[in-house]
Order: structure tokens, then sequence, then C-alpha cells
């Protein structure tokens, strides 16, 4: 991948949201389909795509999808049965997709991924008319603390367990360089499983 240190250094060193790691192993391995939704250059969506999951989605409405699809043909990855590109807004917007039309017909159980800066709610209840809502496992990036109550009070009311992950304790020495105050992981599995 095309990296401009200047602002991508942690993800050249490796530590860009390093805590994300461990639960992400586990879940890509458990899960058959995967979900990029706020793919953005396509970071996450390679790695899914190095996994032998059945089916790899990334969803990025904006002019970033041109670069990670070129991305992914520079990683020897091309769009067809087991790779799709999904540019429509995913949650309620009319002319976007929900996420229950989204993992319709897709081989479950199911990761989303999910880092699209203030729509987080309004993704999950997107999700309201899903049929098989107990076999999607979340992973949301959550831009401010009313959003990840708002959240983690959609998830448990619909069944799931949910753990915060924290930022690093050595982000205090190397921060990330963005400009919102909050900025974490929430990670949701369904208490069925």
């Amino acid at each position: 991948m095309e990296l401009d240190l200047a602002h991508q250094s942690q993800r050249y060193f490796g530590l860009d949201e390093r805590e994300l790691l461990r639960p992400l192993r586990r879940l890509i391995a458990e899960c058959a389909s995967l979900i990029d939704v706020g793919a953005n250059d396509g970071y996450y969506t390679m790695a899914f795509l190095r996994s032998k999951d059945k089916c790899v989605v990334a969803c990025e409405p904006g002019p970033a999808m041109e670069r990670l699809l070129a991305n992914a043909r520079a990683n020897g990855y091309e769009t067809g049965e087991r790779f799709r590109a999904e540019r429509r807004l995913v949650g309620l917007d009319k002319e976007g997709i929900s996420i229950a039309e989204l993992v319709k017909d897709l081989p479950h159980p199911v990761l989303l991924k999910v880092d699209i800066d203030g729509g987080e709610f309004e993704l999950l209840q997107s999700a309201e008319r899903c049929d098989r809502l107990h076999e999607l496992r979340w992973l949301i990036e959550t831009h401010s603390p009313e959003l990840e109550k708002q959240c983690v009070a959609w998830l448990q009311s619909h069944g799931y367990r949910t753990e915060i992950i924290y930022n690093a304790r050595w982000r205090v020495l190397l921060p990330e360089e963005r400009p919102i105050e909050h900025n974490r992981w929430l990670l949701a599995e369904h208490e069925q499983l």
C-alpha cells in the first residue's frame, strides 16, 4: 500500500490500531464473511483478503474507493465472487444500503468492522430487520462519548455483550494524528454464542 509517512508512520511500523490485533485475529478465524464499513484506502480490507474467509466486502462511498481498488490490485486481488466493493452509504440513507440488506446473502457468521465517523448508531439501527442478527459480530470505532453510549445501549438491548477496547497507554507518548477527542473501539458479540 502507498503510505504517507507524515500521517501514517504508525501503520508503517505496525502500531496503527495495534489494540485490535488480538480480537481481529480471533474474529476473522471465527467468521465466514468480513465486511469493512468505512474501508477508506483498504488497510483492513487487505488483511481481510489475506484470510481464508469466503467473502470480503469493502464499503466506501467516497473517492477513496479508487485507491482501495488500486491497493487491492497491487496485492493481486480483483473484485468478483469473493471480493465485493460497495459504493453506497451503509445505514438508513434512502439511497444507501442497510446492514440487513448487506448481510442477507452472505455466508454467516459475519464480522463487521465499522469506522464511519458519526453514523455508527444509525448504521446499527439499519440492522433491525436482519434475520440472523445474532450471527453478526461487531467492531465499531466510536467518535463521541454520546455515540458510544447509544451504540452500547442498542447492542445490549439486542442481546449483545459489549467491551470497550481502550487505547493503549503508550499512545500518550505516541498519539495518533487525529483531530477528535474521543476515538476508541467497541467490540460486540451476541450472548447466544
